[in-house]
């Protein structure tokens, strides 16, 4: 039986209105510039050390890893080659130590992935790079050289951040229903009435400056729960057919609403007309004309209400079977490995697939799920899915089906088998015990 922690840890952010003042406006302008020149030295010294020409050397991952790699390296030669400094001095450099050090974190955790795309990319022949390049296959519009895949970009022709980020250390404090004490910004106003944060641990601040000129604080706050003793536990098979979402280990199907479905599927219809007559006209017209600039409105009007239906609808679901479950396994899902064409479908088949994909939206129902799980002290596993839905549950027998194979008789024993259910009864299994996944024995 799997080792759980008697607790879980839930994250989430919270934001609110700042009120503009001169002095933060002057102070959150210096902050971003020299933000900016970090990011692209940071970005020089990365390329150059762990780039596409350094694929082997090992990039690192863990939390001594990456200090090393920002407070040895640098930070220091940052200092010396723009302000001919030793030691981080903030009125000189005009940013907190602390800023800089949380954004540099986020920034390597980037690259990390950057470099993991960069891997992939890296064992393309010759002839697919050059294919890639010249965009023989239309997913390369801007011909970008193989190595650009999924790369950072450095900042240019005024481009800029726009977060301040800095922890807590024991100085946020709130003082009073609309101001709070913030790390190296002091006391500031927010237009909500914030009392209520009074006993809660915020363990990060946050200050961006909105494209409108308005300014918003962001706090992450952070709370511990005792995990709840998992009792109730399920295994939940994705599901891409119909409007059903799931298939668990109890022979329950878990549906998207017809009635939220319905609604985005009206939205989605609406939002391509908008976007055909936003292509008739943009081929006469001046691309800054008003016609133009009202269609877009228009369809980030409903996108934003088909987002929020689709968000909501998830939203309850992940709360539903919480209720029903202490524990749920689940797969861990690539999305472009579910994006990618089926031969069993013909095109229409494969188009109606990822249109699915583009309602059901795993990622963002997983995210639900775990914030969930973390807030009630439940438990959320996530298990690889190679081979769930072909390995006959209880045994090793690997029997491959089409995706459009929804029941069918075992060769090995004769009994009936219906895809979605035992592919969740693998889940739950391999959940509890990650050495009878299939993938641990077979390798």
């Amino acid at each position: 039986m799997l080792k759980l922690p008697k607790t879980t840890e839930y994250v989430r952010t919270r934001r609110y209105h700042l009120v503009v003042t001169a002095e933060l406006t002057e102070k959150h302008m210096c902050n971003l510039a020299v933000e900016n020149e970090l990011h692209n030295y940071a970005l020089k010294f990365l390329e150059r050390t762990y780039g596409y020409k350094h694929l082997g050397r090992a990039f690192p991952t863990t939390r001594t890893g990456k200090n090393y790699i920002i407070k040895d390296e640098i930070l220091p030669r940052f200092l010396k080659e723009y302000y001919n400094l030793k030691r981080w001095n903030a009125k000189k450099i005009g940013l907190h130590s602390q800023a800089a050090y949380q954004f540099l974190v986020t920034m390597l955790t980037n690259f990390g992935e950057y470099r993991k795309v960069l891997k992939k990319a890296s064992m393309m022949t010759e002839q697919e790079k050059e294919d890639y390049r010249n965009n023989k296959h239309g997913n390369n519009p801007k011909h970008r050289s193989w190595y650009r895949k999924g790369s950072l970009t450095f900042l240019r022709n005024e481009a800029s951040h726009k977060t301040i980020s800095l922890p807590d250390n024991g100085q946020i404090e709130v003082l009073s229903p609309h101001w709070i004490k913030l790390q190296d910004y002091g006391v500031v106003q927010v237009l909500e009435d914030i009392r209520n944060l009074k006993n809660q641990k915020v363990v990060t601040s946050k200050i961006k400056r909105k494209g409108d000129d308005t300014f918003e604080l962001q706090l992450v706050l952070k709370s511990t729960v005792e995990r709840v003793k998992p009792a109730r536990k399920a295994g939940a098979d994705w599901n891409m057919k119909d409007e059903k979402i799931f298939h668990t280990s109890n022979d329950e199907r878990i549906y998207l609403p017809l009635r939220a479905s319905a609604l985005a599927d009206k939205y989605e219809s609406i939002i391509n007309g908008l976007k055909s007559r936003r292509d008739i006209l943009s081929a006469h017209l001046n691309k800054r004309c008003r016609r133009l600039a009202d269609l877009n409105q228009q369809i980030r009007y409903y996108n934003v209400r088909r987002t929020n239906l689709l968000t909501e609808a998830y939203r309850k679901i992940a709360k539903q079977l919480f209720d029903d479950y202490d524990l749920l396994a689940i797969e861990q899902l690539d999305a472009k490995e579910m994006r990618r064409e089926s031969k069993a479908l013909s095109k229409a088949g494969n188009r109606g697939k990822n249109r699915h994909l583009a309602k059901v939206k795993p990622y963002e129902l997983a995210q639900l799920l775990t914030q969930v799980a973390n807030r009630e002290g439940k438990t959320l596993l996530k298990v690889d899915s190679y081979k769930t839905s072909q390995v006959e549950y209880g045994t090793d027998y690997v029997q491959k089906h089409e995706v459009v194979e929804r029941h069918w008789r075992s060769e090995l024993t004769g009994k009936e088998i219906i895809r979605d259910l035992n592919a969740s009864w693998n889940i739950l299994s391999w959940a509890l015990d990650p050495k009878k996944h299939y993938k641990y024995r077979e390798r």
